[in-house]
């Protein structure tokens, strides 16, 4: 079995789509070309002009959908804790601020989840502007993959589910009024895509559509895969929907299996009453505080209360709080002032320009006036 048909035939309808392109692209440069040999030898500046115009049109509709276009997704998947060099985290906070702000641009993202982004920005940003060591990237980068990615892909299901379930109802419905199985199958395929289709319009509003194709044929195709291998154990509409919740993720690399093994256990969690994307100890019973010092000394030795005392103190601790030689020392963010550069003797403005000008015409108006 050749595995590289479907990746030759995903090239060729690259260059295929790519060939027209090209073409008039050439074709454009050509006839502007010509346009600006023939205006040249009767006014040269008006030549310029027009060939800045023609170029300004020409590549504004390309930096536009540069702009719109989604950040990459990473390749491989980020450096294990303790492992990874300075420029491998560094790289890694980066992406995930923007992938911050891609989700910042949702624009039904409530206060609360707004306000999380927001924190999580400004602590990647403070970090970024602080000089930071490895481990301080380190940290930063897994506050962000521990606490508030889990947090927006569990808001977004949570905030648009009961729209994918009413749809996964009314396609049941229309499953068991016909017995046709042409019909049957278009039907199953068409909520599938609509679930992807609308979900990426609701998670990734500025997702160009040639991107958002790609993600509805990837996540159908996928939801597809996965009802042939685990059954129809959660309604395809909503897989479909929760698969591209994780597609949105563009700081981690696209990988099938993890991303349906996840999905199935942040279900089996959630049917047993437990958020998903959080550690079940935390969600079953209130973790036990740690006993006082006094209570651990009579449990022990005196010659290792004071030990033990020390010990319990430690764990005590709030988390921004450390022990370094025998001292405390509190974590803090460097807040480092935004100072506008002022350079000086940097030479007149443009207003200071046209005023110069405009003085000039008016004092030779009034010498040619005055000595004519």
């Amino acid at each position: 079995m050749d595995l590289g048909a479907a990746e030759a035939l995903r090239r060729a309808v690259v260059r295929e789509r790519r060939a027209p392109m090209v073409w008039w692209f050439g074709m454009a440069l050509l006839m502007g070309g010509a346009l600006y040999l023939l205006i040249r030898s009767h006014s040269p500046p008006l030549a310029g002009a027009l060939m800045i115009l023609l170029a300004g049109g020409w590549f504004a509709p390309v930096l536009a959908i540069i702009s719109l276009t989604a950040p990459k997704r990473a390749k491989s998947r980020p450096p294990a804790p303790g492992t990874g060099s300075y420029a491998e985290w560094k790289q890694q906070a980066r992406l995930l601020g923007r992938v911050l702000l891609y989700y910042e641009d949702i624009p039904n993202l409530s206060f609360d989840m707004r306000r999380r982004l927001k924190e999580a920005r400004e602590d990647l940003r403070d970090t970024l502007r602080a000089h930071p060591l490895r481990d301080d990237l380190e940290r930063v980068c897994g506050r962000i993959r521990s606490k508030t990615l889990p947090a927006i892909k569990y808001w977004l299901w949570e905030e648009y589910r009961v729209f994918f379930e009413q749809s996964c109802r009314e396609t049941e419905e229309f499953l068991a009024g016909t017995e046709d199985p042409n019909a049957r199958m278009v039907l199953i395929q068409q909520a599938v895509e609509n679930s992807a289709t609308q979900m990426s319009r609701f998670v990734m509003p500025r997702l160009l559509e040639r991107e958002r194709i790609k993600c509805m044929h990837e996540c159908s195709r996928l939801t597809a895969t996965v009802v042939i291998l685990h059954g129809r154990s959660i309604p395809v509409g909503e897989l479909a929907a929760m698969l591209v919740i994780m597609w949105s993720d563009f700081s981690e690399p696209w990988e099938p299996g993890n991303v349906v093994q996840r999905i199935f256990a942040d279900t089996e969690r959630e049917r047993k009453g437990r958020i998903p994307d959080q550690p079940a100890e935390s969600r079953d019973a209130p973790a036990p505080r740690p006993e006082p010092a006094a209570t651990v000394a009579g449990k022990i030795p005196k010659e290792t209360a004071k030990a033990a005392a020390a010990v319990a103190a430690r764990e005590d601790l709030p988390e921004d709080v450390v022990i370094r030689g025998g001292k405390r020392y509190r974590r803090v963010r460097v807040r480092r002032k935004v100072k506008r550069r002022r350079v000086r003797h940097a030479g007149p403005g443009f207003g200071d320009i046209l005023l110069s000008f405009g003085q000039w015409l008016r004092y030779s108006i009034r010498a040619w006036m005055l000595y004519r």
